[in-house]
């Protein structure tokens, strides 16, 4: 059994790997294109899957976005619209089914997003970005 202070053995290369598994004349049972990651514990990936959908008690801001949409905007605007995500980069990605309602929030988009920068967890909201869809 190895001690925790003795360093690991090195690994080869796929080459390698393959070069001796030839000249020793065994088959290799992987695919070539096989790349193998370290194995994480299950408590990490879970709780990066938690936080990355926002599976908590917290809802999303785009959750309560889409919850207040109508107060947000006017009722009339939200049923011709709503919210699809908050991007990268800080932009609300609206879908909108109505070229008219499309132009009224284009229109009014600096309002509306004021309104939308007061909802909590909103603040860091850099613009709207109105889609036809």
């Amino acid at each position: 059994m190895a001690s925790s202070s003795e360093p690991s053995p090195a690994r080869f290369s796929k080459l390698a790997e393959e070069l001796i598994g030839d000249f020793r004349g065994i088959e290799t049972s992987e695919p070539r294109r096989q790349f193998k990651r370290p194995t994480k514990p299950a408590a990490d990936i879970i709780e990066a899957i938690v936080n990355k959908y926002h599976l908590g008690h917290e809802a999303s801001p785009e959750q309560a976005i889409r919850d207040r949409w109508p107060e947000l905007v006017t009722p009339t605007l939200a049923a011709y619209s709503h919210v699809v995500e908050i991007t990268k980069s800080g932009w609300l990605m609206v879908m909108v089914s109505n070229a008219v309602a499309k132009q009224e929030l284009s229109n009014n988009r600096r309002m509306f997003l004021a309104k939308i920068k007061a909802v909590p967890g909103c603040a860091h909201i850099k613009g709207l970005n109105l889609r036809a869809g």
